[in-house]
């Protein structure tokens, strides 16, 4: 027997992953159509290692349109998406938000969009398989 609100919890879950998605594509729309495009350099890739696996996540550092150094984290994160550390790569941000800045690969671009989608449309089947059961 199923715990009574599970199904409401799973649904809203997946839900909330959705929102959290199309949060994510409004900013890569808006990186495309507003952002500023520069070379950053691969400086760094923290390793988390786990029971499942490795996961590294890149540190990417560029200079902005003001001549700030910047230096973030890929959105992204995971087995075999580490990048070689020196490598150069294109980089995305917007002019008044460096923080937000992506890493011009499509893994990087529309990664944590479709992973959010995946995560959502599953709690949200767990939710819909919990409430008609």
């Amino acid at each position: 027997m199923a715990m009574p609100g599970a199904d409401l919890l799973c649904v809203a879950v997946g839900l909330l992953l959705y929102v959290f998605a199309w949060r994510d594509t409004q900013l890569v729309r808006r990186l495309r159509r507003d952002g500023v495009r520069t070379e950053g350099v691969v400086v760094a890739n923290i390793v988390n290692r786990r029971d499942r696996g490795t996961t590294q996540t890149p540190v990417i550092r560029f200079h902005d349109h003001q001549g700030y150094m910047v230096e973030f984290t890929t959105a992204v994160q995971g087995v075999g998406l580490g990048l070689a550390t020196g490598r150069r790569v294109d980089v995305l941000y917007l002019p008044g938000e460096s923080q937000k800045a992506r890493v011009w690969m499509r893994r990087h671009i529309l990664g944590p969009a479709v992973v959010l989608t995946l995560i959502g449309t599953i709690f949200l089947g767990f939710g819909l398989v919990i409430a008609f059961s």
